[in-house]
Parts: C-alpha cells; structure tokens; sequence
C-alpha cells in the first residue's frame, strides 16, 4: 500500500516513522513545503518550547490516552537515546492564592489528570517562590526541537521512507499524485497543522485556528521546568522556563487567539523576562552553573500553534476513504504526537485487513 503524509511538522514525522514500523510492507512517502532545519511562521513545530504536560482536562478521557503514548516514549528516549535532544527533568507547576481559594479547601482540586501516571508525583508546599501558594511536580521531559525534529527525519530515512519537499500544496488530491513511486497513492494522511482545514478535499466543521505564541531562547540555565498561571496578569499569559538538555532555557509564554502581528512583541518579551528572574532567580545567578548576571538571548521566536476547539481530529475522511487526518493539535503536538501517530496506524491496519479480504 502506497501511503503518503502531508506534512513534516513533529506529528507528520513522528506518523511517517510509526506507520513504517507498524507496516513494513508500505512504502510511505512525507510530502512538505517546509523540512527541518527551516524557520517558516506556518512551521509550528521548531518554534516550541517543548516538554509534556498534557492539556486534557480531567473529563477529557481521548486527550488522555492521545498523551499517554508519548510521555512513555519521551521518558523511554531520555534515559535511551542521546542523540534524541530529551532529557528527564522535574517539572514544577506554581498555583497562586487565588487558584487555591476557588478549590474551597481542596487543593487537589488542582492537581492534573496525571498525579497518578507520571513518575515521582508528589506536592510542593515548601520553600515555593514569593507568591506562590502550592507546588506539584514530577518527572518529565524538555525536547530540544531542532535535534529531536532531526532525529524523527534521520529515523524515518533509516526505516526506508523517502521525503519530497514540494510547493504548498492547495489541494489534497494533488498529493495522491506525489508518492515516490510515481503510482497514485492508496492512503493520504493530511499532517498538514496550520494549513490542514485549508487544503481543498477538506470539509471540517470545526477548522483550526492560529493561536500566537513567544517564547525567548536564553544561554541561561535552570535546574528545573517550572511554568505558572499569572494571578493578576493578562488571562493570554503565563510564565514558563524551560532547561535544556544542552544547556540554556527556553522562557515563554503566551497564548494569544487574537493579534494584530506575528512580530515579536519586545514589551512582552520585556514582562516575560522579569516574570523568569522574579519565579527563579537562579536564571540569573553567576553562582548557579556559572550564569550571567542579566539575560543572555540567543532569539526571541514567534509561532502559530494549529488550535482545533474540538481538540485534534483523527479520522477517516467522510467523502475521501482514501484521506485521513491527522491535525489539530494547538499547543500539544509534541505530547500528542505519538498517541495521534498510534490512532492513524490503527486506521492504515483497519484499511490494509479490508483490502485483504
């Protein structure tokens, strides 16, 4: 079967590979305008920050198990592979005064969905940062995206499949024709993230949307991911740092669903810095992993995440049973990545067992 993936962001590459090694027998082709290794404000994937802290809420049973997968694999990665860019770190999540006091007492009430999956769950409400009122944390995982992004290309190469960049493509049927055999592709998989709902053979009642972030790229170091909501800043901000395995940090952020650029917003990176020195000041401590004494930026990034309200969308296409999607991912498309992968190689092995019979 004859399978091609539009899209080389981290859930088309992350597919490509599982689809591959799920199903030897298909020849998979990555068909995208942009490939690693390039800057693009449509190419989401090199702009994140990123780490797994999984977005479902506690109701959200099929956010759940999408993030399930990856938090395994990640931890797997970290402790496996090196040449991955992920390494294990204790993630912090801070809860102001006025979080805790909408609980009514019962600060569990603000524990994720996960206390009881992660490693190492437990409660912080000791030596916390001036204005935080409670701690969780646990054992996570921060990815280096320009060499894990690299690792998914050089991966999927070895397990034998091939990747075109090509024009951006304006309709889906076109990539039928773009599979490395030059016979027509059986199976479509449209990875495509920002642009998915716009591709035509797309009807999406629900279409995703840009949601804006910054985030700023420091030589500073950390010895912890902490991140936390603002208790009296504005509701699209928050304040995250991110170590790096390499080194540095990657401090963000926001998530603003309406703007008016997608250039950098130097008062924003100005409020975003002083939120970082203010919850962890060791990012400016020269005592701390020899750190300068004022911020050391490498580059400020702006990206657009691919948001969908209804969450990813996973499907056989209605009117093309040749197409499936796989988009929609917002800001969770590293933690999604592989639980979305493992949901289209279900629909790939539903539709190989059909063309047998």
């Amino acid at each position: 079967m004859n399978v091609v993936i539009v899209g080389a962001g981290v859930v088309g590459l992350t597919t490509a590979l599982q689809l591959k090694k799920s199903n030897p027998q298909c020849q998979v082709t990555v068909v995208a305008s942009h490939l690693p290794g390039d800057l693009d404000i449509e190419y989401t994937s090199p702009f994140a920050g990123a780490n797994w802290h999984s977005f479902a809420t506690k109701d959200d049973v099929r956010l759940q198990e999408i993030d399930k997968v990856a938090y395994k694999e990640f931890i797997r990665l970290a402790n496996e592979d090196d040449r991955a860019g992920i390494h294990e770190v204790f993630n912090y999540t801070y809860f102001n005064r006025k979080e805790l006091e909408q609980t009514g007492g019962d600060s569990s009430q603000v524990f994720p969905w996960f206390s009881d999956f992660v490693k190492e769950f437990s409660v912080v409400d000791s030596g916390l940062p001036e204005g935080v009122a409670l701690g969780v944390r646990f054992k996570g995982v921060v990815i280096t995206v320009s060499i894990y992004l690299n690792y998914l290309l050089n991966a999927i190469l070895a397990e034998g499949v091939k990747v075109k960049r090509v024009k951006k493509l304006q309709n889906l049927d076109e990539a039928k024709g773009l599979h490395h055999s030059g016979k027509e592709a059986d199976i479509v998989v449209n990875a495509a993230g920002l642009n998915a709902s716009k591709l035509q053979s797309t009807e999406d009642p629900d279409p995703v949307y840009p949601v804006k972030g910054q985030v700023i790229h420091v030589r500073n170091n950390s010895s912890k991911l902490v991140s936390m909501s603002l208790p009296d800043g504005p509701a699209e901000e928050m304040i995250y740092v991110m170590p790096r395995k390499e080194g540095g940090s990657i401090i963000g952020g926001c998530f603003q669903t309406s703007f008016a650029s997608t250039e950098e917003d130097r008062a924003l990176t100005q409020r975003i810095l002083q939120r970082a020195k203010e919850l962890l000041p060791e990012l400016v401590d020269p005592s701390f992993e020899r750190n300068p004494s004022h911020f050391d930026v490498i580059r400020v990034q702006v990206g657009l995440r691919p948001f969908r309200k209804q969450g990813p969308r996973i499907e056989l296409d209605h009117s093309h049973k040749w197409l499936i999607h796989c988009y929609g991912a917002g800001g969770g498309g590293y933690q999604g990545s592989y639980g979305m992968a493992q949901k289209v190689v279900s629909l790939v092995q539903s539709k190989l067992h059909h063309a047998k019979l």
